[in-house]
């Protein structure tokens, strides 16, 4: 096996020393992400003659209509372009689904005069190797986009050092009207939230004040507007874009976690109200559960936004569910056997349970395991999958509590004064309204060792065991009176020995033997 192995990687090393690797381009328009992204570098930096090796051109150009030409075009990408530059294709042979030829590759439009215009790369061969350029038709978008896409009025007016003084490879104008449009944008984004949170129930809580992140989520869509009409440099945009939506995933997180908050408080207080507090496990459980899906979810939208591939990340999260699944067998296991006792109802926090030959008072449910406390007060902790599985009594789920009872009383009572005895008592029990008519019975039930035995039968209608216990010791009082009534006496283990009285005949005396009377 060991040589055999040896074989397989030798082999391995010689294949990928026999197979050439592939020679980069050094200007990194391998990818259509890398080449665009190379352009709008080169053509922020100033630098237009290193730009223009980005982009296709007709023939016959010369070098100075060129770089006039990829400065338009850098120009109106800056003002006008409308796509995701991080979901821009990174392989080399461009994305598979925008529907073009396997030579195109579209990567966003341009909008200009409420018309949207394409934005492509086309895949060329130069010195025997393929790199991407932006395509013809998008470098003649420059030059028929630029002349309405400025902002000559406006420029006009403007002092000449805000227009001739760049920062950032921008207008002086154009960054500081751009950091002026930040608290204008949560100013506007306070009142129309204000506005809207004016329509709601007084009930509602949002409805005192504009939530804060529904505030700064609306703040950052009129900014990004604003930023994107004003001309924000298309090589800043793609941070920008970043920070945009860690922020707006942030704010939708933050609003996902206050109404599940809020819906929480809610259910507590109806479960409260409803004596259902034992419910408050699987409730937490689900507010983990619908926070860690949302924040999941929030992290896997971000990666996808900044061109990362989901893929494997999905199928990593079910493969370590699976793993974590096995691994936590057991654990899983009393997790659903809480859901299902918390669910079912079969019990709940204060009932009494009898199991075998213990007999217990629910104190908490947990995911785990179910805390009891049994009468010599010590705690009992049980497996929630065991204890989904066991045969349970549940004492405090009784509608009415048993009352039986059998009394003895003495012998030597006529059957009168016992029928005079069972009526009292059956009286007794007929008058009291707190003992059920179902059921009931009080009968002679049989000629005991050493009593008349009397069988006691009812059901006393509660299901508070202290005062069943109070009920009980005011009927058994009532009928010790009763008993003593009816002049007898409770019997107790005892034994009667009987003596008979009788005579000894007198016979004749023995008579004597061969040697005479025998010596005295």
């Amino acid at each position: 096996m060991r040589i055999l192995i040896g074989i397989l990687c030798l082999g391995a090393v010689l294949g990928g020393q026999t197979k050439p690797a592939p020679a980069l381009d050094r200007l990194g328009r391998t990818t259509p992400k890398s080449s665009f992204l190379g352009f709008l570098r080169s053509a922020h930096d100033g630098n237009y003659e290193k730009a223009s090796f980005y982009a296709q051109f007709p023939d016959g150009m010369s070098a100075k209509e060129r770089i006039e030409l990829v400065r338009e075009l850098n120009f109106v990408l800056d003002r006008g372009f409308v796509g995701n530059l991080d979901s821009i294709s990174s392989q080399t042979e461009g994305g598979a689904d925008d529907g073009l030829a396997p030579d195109r590759e579209g990567i966003g439009s341009v909008f200009a005069n409420e018309q949207t215009s394409p934005v492509q790369m086309v895949r060329i061969t130069e010195n025997g190797q393929q790199i991407w350029l932006l395509s013809k038709e998008t470098l003649e978008l420059g030059s028929q986009l630029f002349p309405e896409l400025g902002f000559p009025a406006l420029e006009q007016l403007l002092p000449r050092v805000l227009i001739d003084r760049h920062f950032m490879s921008m207008p002086l104008w154009v960054l500081l009207a751009i950091l002026i449009a930040l608290p204008l944008a949560m100013g506007l984004s306070w009142l129309l939230s204000l506005g809207a949170v004016s329509f709601l129930p007084m009930k509602w809580e949002i409805a005192r004040r504009p939530n804060f992140p529904i505030v700064l989520f609306l703040g950052l869509i009129l900014h990004n507007f604003a930023s994107r009409t004003l001309g924000l440099p298309l090589i800043y945009r793609v941070w920008y874009t970043r920070l945009l939506t860690i922020l707006w995933l942030a704010a939708f997180v933050w609003v996902i976690f206050s109404v599940i908050g809020h819906l929480d408080r809610r259910i507590k207080e109806y479960l409260a109200r409803n004596g259902l507090s034992s419910t408050q496990s699987i409730l937490q459980l689900g507010r983990r559960l619908l926070q860690i899906i949302v924040l999941t979810g929030a992290v896997l939208i971000g990666l996808s936004s900044f061109g990362f591939d989901i893929t494997a990340a999905l199928a990593g999260l079910g493969i370590g569910g699976i793993a974590i699944a096995f691994a936590a067998q057991k654990t899983l296991e009393n997790v659903f056997g809480g859901l299902s006792l918390l669910s079912d109802q079969s019990i709940r926090v204060g009932d009494s349970c009898q199991f075998a030959a213990t007999t217990a008072t629910v104190e908490d449910i947990g995911l785990r395991a179910t805390r009891f406390r049994t009468v010599q007060r010590s705690a009992l902790y049980i497996p929630n999958g065991q204890l989904a599985t066991m045969n349970i009594e549940n004492l405090g789920q009784r509608d009415q509590i048993l009352f039986r009872h059998t009394i003895g009383v003495k012998y030597g009572m006529e059957s009168s004064g016992m029928r005079g005895l069972l009526e009292e008592i059956r009286l007794l029990m007929a008058l009291d309204e707190r003992v059920s008519a179902e059921g009931r019975r009080v009968q002679f039930l049989k000629f005991g060792t050493y009593s008349l035995d009397i069988e006691l039968f009812a059901y006393i209608l509660t299901n508070d065991h202290p005062e069943f216990l109070k009920i009980q010791e005011e009927l058994l009082l009532r009928v010790m009176e009763i008993v003593k009534k009816h002049d007898s006496e409770f019997a107790f283990p005892s034994q009667t020995l009987y003596v008979e009285k009788g005579s000894l005949e007198l016979g004749a005396p023995p008579a004597p033997g061969p040697e005479g009377p025998a010596a005295v």
